[in-house]
């Protein structure tokens, strides 16, 4: 799920033709934190410093269930 999150973070800050500098100091965070995050390489990121990167690029976060489907979802799948 991280992985993905920094696939896309990358995505869009290619798509605006950022390069990783620019959007660390329009996020108020180092070079290497956005490196680090666009590579799923990190061992420990705040959630604070995710939302400030995910708003300079105009993305939120959001949150939804997960786990194993109820009995109306498995009915549905037949």
């Amino acid at each position: 799920m991280l992985e993905e999150l920094g696939e896309l973070i990358r995505t869009q800050r290619k798509q605006k033709k950022w390069s990783q500098q620019q959007l660390a100091q329009l996020s108020g965070l180092d070079r290497t934190t956005i490196g680090a995050i666009e590579r799923d390489d990190y061992s420990d990121i705040g959630i604070r410093k995710v939302q400030r990167i995910l708003e300079v690029l105009g993305l939120t976060l959001s949150v939804k269930p997960y786990g194993l489907p109820d009995l109306d979802e498995l009915k549905g799948m037949k």
